[in-house]
């Protein structure tokens, strides 16, 4: 059962990780490119991908690891327990800035226009918190794989 359950943890969090890197990736070759509509439709997919991916696929991999800490590992150990935090900071960024940003560039390109200062000024914001978002997925996939401590 327990590798069945880690097998679920890993999926969860490639896709999350390998998500965020990828849409990265996306929001540089946009932003580079200077269309206007494209950045409108990228905000639109963000808003949609971190309701209906990244979060489910973040709560899921958090039940795996706690289901996986309970029966092998313990939270007091210095890798969990930093893990689970900037896991909970990552959540965090996700459901209280990254959504409501989203939602709130979109409603600033459809109210001022695909071109709107404000609409690019609030993705750039976004996407600096994701590039931190990235560091913070390296260093838990750092401390998964070495497990410190132990």
């Amino acid at each position: 059962m327990y590798q069945l359950v880690l097998y679920i943890h890993i999926v969860c969090a490639v896709i999350w990780v390998g998500g965020a890197f990828a849409g990265q990736a996306l929001a540089v070759q946009i932003s580079r490119s200077g269309d206007a509509m494209e950045m409108l439709r990228f905000g639109r997919r963000l808003e949609t991908l971190g309701s209906y991916v990244f979060m489910p696929v973040a709560i899921v991999l958090f039940i795996a690891g706690t289901w996986m800490t309970i029966q092998r590992w313990s939270f007091g150990d210095v890798w969990v327990a930093v893990s689970v935090g900037l896991w909970v900071l990552s959540a965090v960024a996700g459901a209280a800035y990254l959504g409501p940003s989203a939602k709130r560039a979109v409603a600033l390109f459809e109210a001022e226009g695909p071109t709107s200062a404000a609409g690019r000024q609030v993705i750039a914001r976004m996407y600096l918190v994701s590039r931190l978002e990235l560091v913070s997925f390296a260093i838990i996939i750092g401390l998964m794989v070495f497990k410190p401590g132990t």
